[in-house]
């Protein structure tokens, strides 16, 4: 019977299940995993369980929520099956017993995932179980043959045939290059092709991938339908190999365009949950259970988070927002109890790539001391006034031809690349690393590796990295954009709470977007309210006062982003961008997520910019004006005779501590100040 406490218990190899605690400090099998692995492993398990047949290998449909251990829970059983397949009795005399090893087999297995990074992910763990050490038995010997493999849009296409042709066993791959290899590639060998594994399988239809799958599925269908290489069919024939190809499909939830793809691409498979392990989760499905209509929508849509995940909320209003993301990064790494610095991994999670580069440098460079040999003479003349640092900026912008014309995203510095992740002095001197979908797919690679390795840092992302990806030890998610999906609310937060340990998950919400909140509780998603002000708090020594140092760190921000134009138009395409981004909110969710409920000014605050960018762009574009032809004035006094000039001489504004900071409610923090209008409407009453 199954013993659900080791992986000994449930069938794996006792060298594989030691070399699981050894290298990747896994101890114990999940709930899933405890589910699925004796099923997939088939004639091959020493243990059996009760509830399906596994005489015959079955296909599998696994659903399972995030950070529940589904790679390992598929790897497993196809490792474990090619383990005890190489490995013999050292006496072994007939040809039948003897252990298998030949690279020359060509593809055994092919893993297909969503993205990049989870199939580098996935290939990392791969690596670690195939590099098993010796037999403990001293009687037994092992062939160490297996080679894994990835092929994936952004590396050399050369370097991957070249690969493929001496042999890959486990291929690791993303849906558009696989197919293209499958294609293209005519060393590239599937004859013997046991395991097709679809990772992530809702996500791949999110990304666009149906018509791929179906022709990767088709030809994979033509090249094996003729069976396995004559030269290999004694070997095949035993228990370790699965008789046909075995399909594995894994995804969160059960949709119904999920369903269509098992549908049509498993045959009588059986349906495994990791969801509830108080229940068995253990059924076989058939041709009706895979119609998309039997069940209800709403249930299906429902979803599930760790119990250990503490989910939190707190409402912000737009010009806030910087310096209050600033405040809850800075209390991530301070222990309150010991009040000293603590290790900590964050990653904050953004709606588009521009605001996650302007973030990422702002956090990276703000607060430093910059050395502008240009302005340095202006500076001593002008001073560090708003008045100077924005006519010196509007100079540049417009002499740029780099503001005017579309700019390379990740440029090199002077002394070659920029660095993956660079050190926050805002932030106390900790690590800030970035990802997102533009960034090349070298620096996708360099960064994911970086941030797995470090100890403590931030990394600011787009939801590249909120599916399938496990960067491990993670400590707290900040949502500071709202997903325009709800299903990405949960694969965002399931970055952090993984396979047991406990995490934080804290979305931002503006006033106007609190109504989202029941939205997340239909789902049975609970989160707890955390005063803006409490997190604020955290910037000050004597706690009540905390609007000093919040405005000192904005204006500090600010300075940074008006000193230099490239800061400038860096600040403005993340606004623009963002804006765009919360265009594309569904229509179920308009109600709450409309441009219209935005105030542009202050939403510009929270790009450490003092007036809207169209503002700006106005400037500009009268300045150019007026240096063009000096005769003609640009801007004339409305409501005046046409001769007539306006010659007013526009009046600085002076920030106000109180004004910007002081909290008196949450509903004047959410009105904002009081316009020009409303004052001589107050003066008439």
């Amino acid at each position: 019977m199954v013993d659900s406490s080791n992986f000994a218990g449930i069938g794996i190899n006792s060298d594989l299940a030691d070399h699981l605690s050894t290298k990747l400090n896994v101890t114990a099998p999940t709930n899933v995993q405890a589910k699925a692995i004796p099923v997939l492993l088939g004639p091959s398990a020493t243990v059996q369980q009760t509830l399906i047949d596994t005489t015959d290998d079955i296909d599998v449909v696994v659903q399972a929520q995030t950070g529940s251990g589904k790679t390992l829970t598929y790897l497993l059983p196809i490792i474990n099956r090619l383990v005890e397949a190489s490995t013999a009795p050292k006496d072994a005399i007939k040809p039948e017993d003897q252990p298998f090893g030949d690279r020359a087999i060509g593809t055994v297995a092919i893993i297909l995932t969503p993205t990049r990074e989870l199939a580098q992910q996935v290939l990392g763990v791969l690596t670690q179980l195939v590099n098993l050490p010796r037999p403990k038995d001293e009687h037994l010997r092992r062939l160490h043959w297996i080679v894994p493999g990835i092929v994936i849009g952004g590396d050399s296409k050369a370097k991957e045939k070249a690969r493929l042709r001496k042999g890959v066993n486990i291929l690791v791959s993303t849906p558009g290059r696989l197919l293209d290899h499958l294609e293209n590639t005519k060393s590239f060998d599937i004859r013997n092709l046991k395991w097709l594994v679809l990772d992530e399988a809702d996500r791949l239809l999110d990304l666009g991938f149906e018509e791929t799958l179906k022709k990767i599925m088709g030809i994979i269908t033509e090249r094996t339908k003729a069976g396995c290489s004559p030269k290999y069919k004694a070997v095949m024939a035993s228990k370790y190999w699965p008789k046909r190809r075995q399909t594995i499909l894994c995804s969160a939830t059960l949709r119904d365009d999920v369903k269509q793809l098992a549908g049509s691409s498993l045959v009588n498979p059986a349906f495994i949950s990791g969801t509830d392990a108080k229940k068995d989760g253990l059924k076989l499905l058939n041709t009706t259970d895979m119609d998309v209509d039997e069940h209800n929508e709403a249930e299906e849509m429902k979803f599930t988070t760790p119990n250990q995940l503490k989910q939190t909320y707190t409402i912000v209003p737009a010009k806030l927002r910087l310096v209050t993301l600033l405040a809850l990064l800075r209390s991530c790494f301070y222990d309150t109890k010991t009040k000293k610095q603590k290790g900590c991994k964050v990653i904050v999670f953004f709606s588009c790539c521009d605001s996650v580069d302007f973030h990422y440098d702002l956090f990276a460079k703000a607060g430093k001391p910059v050395m502008d040999e240009e302005s340095d003479a202006e500076e001593e003349e002008e001073g560090d006034t708003e008045a100077s640092i924005m006519k010196k900026t509007l100079n540049k912008i417009i002499g740029s031809e780099q503001a005017n014309s579309k700019t390379k995203r990740h440029k090199k510095s002077k002394n070659g690349p920029e660095p993956i992740y660079q050190v926050s002095t805002i932030l106390g001197e900790k690590a800030v690393f970035r990802l997102h979908g533009e960034l090349g797919q070298q620096v996708r690679s360099e960064t994911f590796s970086e941030f797995s390795k470090a100890k403590a840092g931030v990394l600011f992302c787009t939801d590249v990295a909120a599916r399938g990806l496990d960067l491990p030890n993670v400590d707290h998610i900040v949502q500071y954009d709202a997903p325009t999906d709800l299903k990405d609310y949960v694969h965002r937060a399931g970055r952090t709470a993984r396979l047991g340990r406990i995490g934080e998950a804290t979305l931002f919400l503006l006033p106007s977007e609190m109504e989202y909140l029941d939205i997340l509780k239909a789902q049975d998603l609970n989160l707890e309210s955390v005063p803006m002000e409490s997190i604020l708090k955290n910037l000050a020594e004597h706690k009540d006062d905390f609007q000093t140092p919040a405005q000192q760190l904005q204006n500090t921000m600010e300075s940074y982003v008006l000193a230099d134009a490239d800061h400038v138009v860096l600040a403005r395409k993340a606004f623009w961008s963002t804006c765009r981004a919360y265009a594309t909110h569904p229509a179920s969710e308009k109600h709450i997520f409309h441009i219209k409920k935005l105030h542009l000014g202050h939403l510009a605050k929270s790009f450490a910019l003092r007036e809207a960018p169209s503002n700006i762009i106005d400037s500009i574009k009268d300045k150019k004006k007026k240096e063009k032809n000096p005769r003609v004035q640009v801007k004339k006094t409305e409501g005046k005779p046409r001769g007539k000039v306006n010659r007013k001489v526009p009046i600085k504004r002076n920030f106000d501590q109180s004004e910007e900071f002081a909290i008196a409610s949450a509903s004047s923090l959410k009105d904002g100040p009081t316009t020009k209008k409303r004052k001589k409407n107050n003066n008439k009453k």
